[in-house]
């Protein structure tokens, strides 16, 4: 046999045996229609302690919570009632670590706020006083907060802003207006002083946590904006990006009782629609007022306004209408994210060191994306071992607004990894490493068959064979 032919038949050999692309195999999921206990999201229950009558959080309560009604968050309210003019008692303080460690015991969150005040004004004719604190108390009660908030901060949703006003929802104040018997009369000066309480909260809550402020008016005066964040700026660490919005009065009445301007409802709702696609929306409902209150309303807004969190404790009467109205099931379904597989193409081989090629097509039909940061990683587990290889994904869950999305990513294996048979998972788990291995904590898909509830694993029902490539040929030279 001469040189070339040789040479020829060594590459027919190799091209036989080795393909030149690896090649990849296409998956359909099938959706899930079940309500999901995903973390950070869907209906509320109301939780309440004060410091002048502390009272301790029921672990099993809670984690009855998620397991018997698929609800993952809690509002928490803390009365500072009696301290308007005084330190919070170190036991008080106490409580509050004690009932957050309760919190994250069952696997839930907290939607966290605290007020000094929930006495009904109307009661007194709206006349002050009202019973908030001075800005300086307020802002010496956040830095004894500021170890607490950070070091419980994996169970924290989010932090409205609270403090100011009656309830904490920034009216009926005694401080933080010119004149209270006008508390909607807010000037300039007066926004300058709520904006230091933002300013002040933000600075204590690790970056990625945001608080919310309860009228739209509210967040353009605080930032002097009237345009809402684009995508650009969306996800900053400034106290803008970092802003988002609650309304305790959904669908109450044509301005959800001051959500919206009179004198330019819909120039509100576009600003809202706009800003929550980038930053947290969700608070509860307080007053009938039906065909607004009711199902048809109801859902077009939670899905305009991106609605993640909800109150199913009030109003009763709202609440027990969308049950009756038919609306109650989407809206568990789709309160927040739900984010389900559509399809994938995923290789069958790969080699140590090489690049593993994937698309994951997702949809999300929720009403929202995800609030708060969280990885996203590719799971290789070896079906001989266990042992577990995370490929981190270059993705922002944040920005997975409602509709589709693709995760197109060539990921580099480890040069070492073993050769054999492996499973392929998609993660989506809490970033704090205190919760990253806790299945409670971390985003189920709405697929069928997909969901490992013992490791919080979405499994993409699929192998790749990692083997290592052939040592090379050596070919000693031929007689010329």
């Amino acid at each position: 046999m001469n040189v070339l032919a040789a040479l020829l038949a060594l590459l027919i050999l190799l091209a036989s045996a080795t393909p030149l692309s690896p090649r990849s195999t296409h998956f359909e999921y099938a959706p899930a229609t079940a309500t999901i206990a995903n973390p950070e999201r869907g209906f509320y229950h109301y939780i309440e302690t004060r410091a002048s009558a502390p009272v301790a959080y029921d672990v099993d309560a809670l984690r009855a919570y998620r397991t018997g009604e698929q609800i993952t968050l809690l509002y928490c309210i803390h009365y500072l009632d009696g301290l308007t003019a005084a330190p919070s008692p170190q036991s008080f303080l106490d409580h509050i670590t004690a009932n957050l460690a309760a919190v994250r015991a069952a696997g839930l969150k907290c939607v966290l706020r605290f007020a000094y005040t929930d006495a009904d004004p109307t009661a007194n004719g709206e006349q002050p006083p009202f019973g908030d604190a001075p800005p300086a108390q307020i802002a010496a009660h956040l830095e004894q907060l500021r170890p607490l908030l950070q070091a419980n901060s994996n169970v924290i949703a989010l932090l409205q802003a609270g403090f100011v006003g009656t309830w904490g929802e920034w009216y009926y104040t005694d401080y933080f207006v010119d004149d209270p018997m006008q508390p909607w009369a807010v000037s300039d000066a007066m926004y300058a002083l709520r904006r230091q309480v933002i300013d002040h909260e933000v600075a204590i809550l690790p970056p990625g946590l945001t608080v919310a402020v309860r009228y739209v008016e509210a967040k353009q005066r605080l930032f002097g904006v009237t345009e809402p964040l684009d995508a650009a700026a969306a996800f900053s660490n400034t106290a803008q990006a970092r802003t988002g919005f609650h309304n305790d009065c959904f669908l109450a009445s044509d301005t959800d009782f001051g959500t919206f301007r009179q004198e330019q409802i819909e120039a509100d709702k576009a600003y809202l629609a706009a800003e929550t696609q980038f930053t947290p929306m969700g608070g509860e409902t307080c007053n009938p007022n039906p065909p607004r209150s009711s199902c048809a309303t109801a859902l077009a807004e939670l899905e305009r306004f991106h609605w993640t969190y909800l109150n199913t404790d009030y109003h009763p009467a709202v609440v027990a209408g969308w049950t009756t109205g038919g609306c109650r099931a989407e809206m568990e379904r789709r309160l927040g994210y739900r984010l389900q597989l559509t399809s994938a193409d995923l290789p069958v081989a790969a080699t140590p060191g090489g690049a593993l090629a994937i698309r994951i097509n997702l949809e999300n039909t929720g009403f929202a994306a995800p609030i708060n940061p969280r990885p996203a990683e590719l799971l290789l587990r070896h079906n001989s071992t266990g042992a577990v290889v995370p490929l981190p994904l270059p993705v922002e869950p944040r920005r997975w607004l409602p509709g589709a999305h693709s995760i197109h990513a060539s990921l580099a294996l480890p040069a070492g990894l073993p050769s054999g048979v492996y499973e392929l998972l998609l993660h989506l788990p809490d970033p704090h490493a205190t919760l990253a291995n806790r299945p409670e904590y971390a985003i189920q898909l709405a697929n069928l068959d997909t969901w490992e509830a013992a490791t919080g694993y979405n499994r993409l029902l699929h192998t790749v064979t990692i083997t290592a490539p052939a040592p090379g040929l050596y070919l000693p030279y031929l007689n010329r």
